[in-house]
């Protein structure tokens, strides 16, 4: 069970942090290049990155 929620944790989190992610670098590029620029499915990449990442350093801290 916790490791059900971790893992719902890291898709919440991660989506966020794309999303967050995503308005900065479009913000960089408007400033510094003109134009916005930015990774097609940032948001669904980080959710997957930290759905595998937040159980794993999760395990880890339990261990210790």
């Amino acid at each position: 069970m916790r490791t059900f929620l971790a893992i719902l944790v890291g898709l919440f989190g991660g989506f966020i942090l794309g999303i967050a992610l995503s308005s900065f670098i479009g913000i960089l590029g408007m400033t510094f290049l003109g134009e916005p620029i930015g990774i097609k499915f940032l948001s669904y990449y980080t959710a997957f990155i930290c759905a595998v990442l937040v159980p794993i350093l999760d395990q880890k801290s339990r261990n210790k």
